[in-house]
C-alpha cells in the first residue's frame, strides 16, 4: 500500500511541476509579445505609468517594426503584419512577382498570403457572428490585424511610439483609422534631433490618415546613415475622447530592384512609388456597403472597444492564476 501511494504521489507531482513548466513558459511567450515583425517593448500602460518612465515619458506604448515581403500589401511594398480579410499572395505568374527578385535570389518563393475569412476562418460561431453584424472577423475580432493594421489605444497628451528596421533609401506609407467617427489623428518623426537638413514632418487627419513620403533615418556621427528611423502617432487637437482607439499601418516601397556590377541589388529612386499607391484599404474597406435605407450596424460591438485594452492583462491574469494554483497543488502534496 505504501509503494502505491508513494508511486501515486510521485506521479501527481511529476504532472505538477510539467504545468508548472508550462505556465512560465506561457508567461515568457507573453512578456517578449511578438506578432507578425511587431515586437513590443513598451506593453501599453496608462498615462500615469508612462510618465513614471525614465526614458520617453510619452510614449504609453513603443513598438519595433521590421517591414517584410511576406506579408506585402499590394505587391509593389514591405510590410508588417497578416493582411486579415484580404487575399495579397502574389503568384509568380503576376507582373508583380518580379518586384521580389532581390528576396527570391535568396530562396524566398512566397510573397504576400489569402487571408480572406482570417482569423478563426475555421469556427463557425466567430463567422456567424461577425455577419450579424454585416462585418468580417478580421474587424469583430480584437486579436485580428485587418489588412495588416495593428490595433492600439491613444491617450491624450502621450503616443504610441514605432521604431522602423530596414527603410533605408526607401519611401514609407503611413496609414492610421480611428475606431470613432472623425477622430484626429497625427503622426510625426520620433526620436531624433530635428536639423535643417532632416526636419520633422508632421501630417494629420480627422477619423483616417494618410501619408506617403520618403524615409527619415538617423544620422550617425561619422554621417552615415542609419538603416532605421521613428514615428510616433498623437492626437492635437480635437482630441474628443482622451483615450480612442485606432488602426495603424507602414509600408515601405518595394520596386523591381537593380543588379550592380558587384553583384549586389539596389531599390530603384522610389519617388513615383507613392502615386501607385490605392491609399484607400483602410479597415473599415473591409466592409460591404450598406443598402440604401438600411440602419447602421453594430460593426465595432462596445465590448470588443472595451475589451480591447484588456486582452493582454486579462491573458497574462488567467496565465498567473493557473501558474499560482499548481503551486498550491504542488505544495499541498
Amino acid at each position: 500500500e505504501r509503494a502505491k501511494l508513494f508511486e501515486t504521489t510521485l506521479t501527481a507531482i511529476i504532472e505538477m511541476v510539467q504545468r508548472a513548466t508550462l505556465c512560465l513558459v506561457a508567461l515568457a511567450m507573453l512578456a517578449s509579445h511578438v506578432q507578425g515583425r511587431v515586437s513590443t517593448i513598451r506593453a501599453e500602460m496608462t498615462e500615469y505609468e508612462s510618465r513614471l518612465q525614465s526614458s520617453h515619458p510619452e510614449c504609453t506604448a513603443i513598438y519595433r517594426v521590421t517591414l517584410e515581403p511576406r506579408f506585402t500589401v499590394q505587391g509593389n511594398d514591405l510590410s508588417m503584419l497578416p493582411t486579415h480579410g484580404t487575399d495579397t499572395s502574389i503568384p509568380s505568374s503576376d507582373p508583380r512577382y518580379d518586384n521580389f527578385l532581390d528576396f527570391r535570389a535568396k530562396g524566398q518563393r512566397t510573397f504576400g498570403a489569402n487571408y480572406v475569412g482570417h482569423p478563426f476562418p475555421d469556427d463557425p460561431a466567430k463567422q456567424a457572428a461577425a455577419r450579424a453584424r454585416h462585418s468580417v472577423t478580421a474587424l469583430t475580432e480584437v486579436t485580428a490585424t485587418p489588412n495588416g493594421f495593428q490595433r492600439d489605444n491613444l491617450r491624450q497628451y502621450h503616443a504610441v511610439c514605432v521604431e522602423l528596421r530596414g527603410v533605408y533609401g526607401r519611401w514609407i506609407e503611413i496609414m492610421a483609422e480611428s475606431l470613432q467617427p472623425d477622430q484626429q489623428l497625427c503622426v510625426t518623426d520620433w526620436n531624433r534631433p530635428a536639423m535643417a537638413e532632416n526636419v520633422f514632418q508632421e501630417s494629420c487627419g480627422n477619423g483616417n490618415l494618410y501619408t506617403c513620403r520618403e524615409s527619415t533615418n538617423d544620422v550617425n556621427s561619422d554621417g552615415s546613415v542609419q538603416d532605421n528611423m521613428a514615428i510616433k502617432f498623437f492626437c492635437r487637437d480635437s482630441c474628443d475622447d482622451p483615450d480612442f482607439e485606432f488602426f495603424w499601418r507602414i509600408a515601405a516601397s518595394q520596386e523591381k530592384p537593380i543588379r550592380l556590377a558587384d553583384g549586389s541589388w539596389q531599390q530603384p529612386d522610389g519617388e513615383n512609388w507613392c502615386g501607385m499607391r490605392t491609399g484607400d484599404d483602410f479597415p473599415s474597406s473591409l466592409l460591404e456597403p450598406y443598402p440604401e435605407n438600411y440602419e447602421e450596424p453594430l460593426v465595432f460591438d462596445e465590448r470588443l472597444v472595451s475589451s480591447a485594452s484588456t486582452t493582454g492583462t486579462s491573458a497574462l491574469a488567467t496565465v498567473l492564476a493557473a501558474c499560482v494554483a499548481s503551486l498550491f497543488a504542488l505544495r499541498a502534496l
